[in-house]
């Protein structure tokens, strides 16, 4: 099994005082072994970890990873946690081929990020490698962006950016409630969505998409379903 960093929950990082740490870990299960592994992540007592039970979502279509674990970022402080991390770690090193763990930092609380997934059962997840010295110009793309998907009537993504453990810069998620929700396209005119493009900050509204490629030299999009 490859593996780019070792348990996530074991490292700490400074932030600032608005953002929240989150851990995020992507498998790829050996051949046969997914349904063991689906079974780990389904069945694990999550209470026994002091992080509470991550976002789990399987992958639908898209990359290559099977599963993807995101839950807050805190650091075990009881034999408890410690024992139930080494004990999933364990397991799952028997499942799985590839594992990538990471940390990233989002203004969203982990509070509300769990109540907006409690209504949500399917995700839009994009990563991004920012091209060089794009990095911020990237950052600010995704927040414009999501005015942009604000003012049109659908619901933004939410923006995390990667701190440590993945050579992904930025990366969001799309909380929906169904695949049904998430096709539903925009009720407005063209004439209402260039405008809306052009208050967001674009040029118009073609360039929202085409300034995200001047910035990007990487870019992987995953359609994916909660695992209850």
């Amino acid at each position: 099994m490859k593996k780019i960093l070792i348990a996530a929950g074991l490292i700490a990082l400074s932030t600032t005082a608005t953002a929240e740490d989150y851990w995020i870990t992507q498998y790829r299960a050996a051949p046969g072994k997914f349904p063991a592994l689906l079974d780990l992540v389904s069945e694990t007592n999550w209470d026994a970890f002091e992080q509470g039970r991550p976002i789990i979502m399987r992958h639908s279509q898209g990359n290559h990873w099977d599963l993807m674990l995101m839950g807050k970022h805190q650091d075990c402080t009881s034999e408890q946690c410690w024992s139930a991390m080494s004990a999933f770690e364990d397991a799952a090193n028997e499942l799985v081929d590839f594992e990538l763990s990471f940390l990233a930092t989002s203004d969203t609380s982990w509070a509300d990020m769990k109540a907006k997934d409690a209504v949500s059962g399917f995700y839009h997840i994009e990563m991004f490698n920012a091209g060089a010295g794009k990095h911020d110009a990237l950052m600010r793309q995704r927040i414009i962006e999501n005015d942009y998907i604000e003012r049109i009537g659908q619901s933004p993504n939410e923006i995390f950016e990667v701190s440590f453990g993945s050579d992904f810069d930025i990366f969001t998620i799309g909380f929906y409630e169904s695949l049904q929700a998430y096709s539903v396209p925009a009720d407005v005119t063209q004439e209402e969505a260039e405008a809306a493009a052009k208050a967001a900050g674009f040029k118009n509204r073609a360039d929202v998409s085409f300034h995200l490629r001047e910035l990007i030299i990487g870019h992987h999009d995953t359609l994916a379903v909660k695992v209850p």
